[in-house]
């Protein structure tokens, strides 16, 4: 068995490999690494799983996912449990991460040692480095607790690396072929100061001095924009240095001798490049950080040119290596083509909204291709029915989902059913954005961190219809909601909604979807006469309003709301004029001007443009996170979605956000459907919500928006 941990983890039996993307086994993993074959305090696992909120089923959970764990290793007694914890038994030679330290110790010792000739530590360095294919956890979401601190320990590990063996090669006057590299790799990691003294130091030894200024001075800029600091004095001396055309920076290769035998000694400093012991044109000794970095400021503006090739599982140390290649810092990630699967009604319940929210999907991942795609590439759409009522069809579609390697899914719309293909897709790593499913379960669903929602959750719909009720001035109201979770909870918020405004709810009526008959519920709503009735279902709620007209009851002397569920065309169902007046609301803003006519022409059949604008910044907001991480994987989107919406430079199209990604710079994008900012759960923070009102035909029409905040 062999663990690879040193890129997208991959975990080796024999001849095959399995790709581990489960965000909690992945932190598992992580956390039980850290500490090899000692046991790690269960309290200690838990944070690592949960990071500092974890639910009252911590502990039986651990025990469940350290049994996939087991699992995915094919061998139970690898995870032992000692002592209060559990202990991950593997060898040095099992795990790359191992390997890496081990021979990173190696070749620093070697370092040290007097006489030991540059190249052969070169080599060494490299060797090690050779074992990297990414960052360390590449696309897993670990969290904010001990897993991720450790793959933070070892991506620092590699770049301390990286930048030593420079230093070496610099040391060994190989300046001319390590520019374009450096180049590279400064561009990757800005705020690196040692890379551009590296750099700097290359291209004037190169003979390039006046661009050896330049790219200092492009150093500074960065530094002062983004720290509000000047370079450290290592830079700056080095700058004098070049200034001046101080002789210490010309390369004088260290002398070759054989290295002598001593009894033990304390061991030398690690040797350095003369770019650090270069001051105002003297010789200086200068011990400043290797890094002045901050991790959530580096941005993988560009990707080193060259990377080194992958290495044998079995690596022999070799003194005679001249093809020069750097070890990226950061490498591919994923299969390097963002994959969009749609799973969205186009049979049952909902299939009145499937067609326009696959139109918004459609047109976003247009829009992005035209720019340019994702990573270089144009995005790989597949599109699935969602069935709603069939779980079936809903399941089958995820398994192909997972087989055509499927990074980010929208939809379903469906709330229900997004409960129950949860699990499934958030084990296997695709990062969810709903464009409609609303259900307020869905805000504490156990998701592993994968479930994001661009449309506002029914607690908002519900508390912009009692507002709405009051607005109006209503002093009683009724409401007759479809017995499931999407009624009932919206049902709960306009209640609380009405109550703050001082409207007085009479009765609460509730019918269970099978039903077909309302005569009884509309007998009890003309007796009780309401000012205002809401009235939350789906198409059945026509059948009540034909019992409501035969009791003389319309929307012209009573004030009826209804909801995105119910708010349909009725002017096949009830004479003209009954819902004349009736108000009704839908999630998110109207598709309006360009984008309308866009949707039209996709799909002449449909004039419904619900949730469309919803979908198409769903494929924009994951089509950025993509580019911001520099990763095509499901996790590595999910946990980059928060960032592309909040606090950074405001953006309104792919266009122009992606440009400001590759830039370096944070971005708030703000897309067709509103202001977008997600909270810890994945739901916006505020919601925006089209309302319109019936005609005498019994159609409606847009009215006004509405902003709804989450108190």
């Amino acid at each position: 068995m062999r663990i690879r941990v040193l890129g997208p983890i991959e975990i080796q039996h024999g001849d095959g490999s399995t790709r581990l993307t489960a965000p909690k086994e992945c932190a598992l993993l992580a956390a039980l690494l850290a500490s090899p074959s000692e046991p790690v305090p269960t309290v200690r696992l838990i944070d690592a799983l949960w990071s500092g909120d974890p639910p009252l089923s911590a502990g039986q959970n651990l025990r469940l996912y350290v049994g996939r764990l087991r699992r995915r290793l094919g061998d139970g007694d690898r995870i032992a449990h000692l002592e209060r914890g559990y202990a991950l038994l593997a060898q040095p030679e099992e795990v790359d991460a191992l390997r890496f330290e081990k021979s990173l110790d190696t070749a620093r010792a070697s370092g040290r040692a007097e006489g030991v000739d540059s190249a052969h530590v070169a080599a060494m360095y490299r060797e090690a480095l050779a074992l990297w294919r990414g960052s360390a956890f590449e696309g897993a979401d670990l969290g904010n607790g001990p897993a991720q601190e450790y793959a933070v320990r070892l991506d620092e590990l590699r770049a301390a690396a990286t930048e030593e063996w420079i230093d070496v090669e610099l040391d060994l006057g190989r300046h001319r072929s390590l520019v374009g590299e450096l180049r590279g790799l400064t561009a990757a990691h800005p705020l690196r100061e040692r890379l551009h003294a590296q750099l700097m130091l290359a291209l004037y030894r190169s003979g390039r001095q006046a661009e050896a200024l330049e790219a200092y001075r492009s150093a500074r800029k960065v530094v002062v924009a983004e720290l509000g600091l000047e370079p450290g004095p290592a830079l700056r001396a080095l700058e004098t240095a070049i200034l001046t055309a101080d002789p210490s920076l010309d390369h004088a290769p260290d002398p070759v001798e054989p290295a002598p035998v001593k009894p033990a000694a304390a061991a030398p400093p690690v040797r350095t490049s003369r770019i650090w012991r270069v001051a105002a044109g003297l010789v200086l000794t200068v011990a400043v950080a290797a890094y002045i970095t901050r991790p959530d400021l580096e941005r993988p503006a560009a990707q080193p040119p060259a990377t080194m090739p992958q290495p044998a599982e079995t690596a022999t140390h070799s003194t005679a290596m001249t093809t020069q290649a750097t070890p990226a810092l950061r490498g591919p990630k994923g299969d390097g083509v963002l994959t969009v699967g749609t799973l969205l009604p186009r049979t049952g319940l909902l299939y009145f909204i499937g067609s326009s929210i696959s139109s918004g999907v459609k047109l976003a991942v247009e829009d992005v291709n035209v720019a340019g795609g994702v990573l270089g590439k144009p995005i790989r759409l597949f599109e699935t029915d969602s069935g709603d009522t069939d779980p079936d069809i809903a399941t089958t579609a995820v398994g192909e989902f997972i087989e055509k390697k499927v990074d980010l899914m929208v939809g379903p719309a469906s709330s229900t059913l997004s409960l129950k293909i949860l699990d499934d897709v958030a084990d296997a790593g695709i990062a969810v954005i709903s464009s409609a499913a609303t259900s307020d379960d869905l805000t504490t669903a156990s998701d592993q961190g994968m479930y994001f929602r661009t449309a506002a959750a029914d607690i908002l719909q519900g508390k912009l219809l009692g507002e709405l009720a009051a607005e109006d001035g209503n002093r009683t109201a009724m409401i007759i909601t479809l017995d499931d979770s999407y009624g009932l909870q919206m049902a709960d918020s306009a209640e609380r909604a009405m109550a703050t405004q001082g409207v007085k709810r009479l009765d609460r009526l509730v019918y269970p979807p099978s039903t077909e008959a309302f005569a009884a519920y509309a007998s009890r709503i003309s007796k009780a006469r309401p000012d205002a009735l809401i009235m939350i279902g789906f198409e059945e709620t026509a059948s009540l309003i034909q019992e409501l007209h035969k009791r003389g009851l319309t929307a012209r002397n009573q004030n009826w709301y209804l909801v995105d569920a119910n708010l349909i065309h009725y002017e096949d169902m009830v004479p003209a004029g009954v819902m004349e007046g009736a108000k009704g609301l839908i999630v998110g803003k109207e598709a309006t001007g360009e984008f309308a006519a866009r949707i039209g022409r996709a799909d002449p059949k449909h004039d419904d443009t619900s949730y469309a604008t919803e979908s198409y910044d769903a494929v924009v907001l994951g089509a950025l996170a993509a580019e911001s991480t520099q990763s095509d994987l499901g996790q590595s989107i999910a946990a980059r979605l928060a960032d592309m919406s909040s606090s950074g430079r405001r953006c309104v199209s792919y266009r122009d956000c992606v440009a400001l990604v590759r830039a370096g710079v944070d971005i708030d994008y703000d897309g067709l459907s509103g202001r977008i900012e997600f909270d810890s759960n994945g739901d916006v923070r505020e919601g925006s919500f089209g309302i319109y009102q019936y005609d005498e035909s019994n159609t409606y029409e847009w009215i006004a928006s509405h902003l709804v905040k989450d108190s």
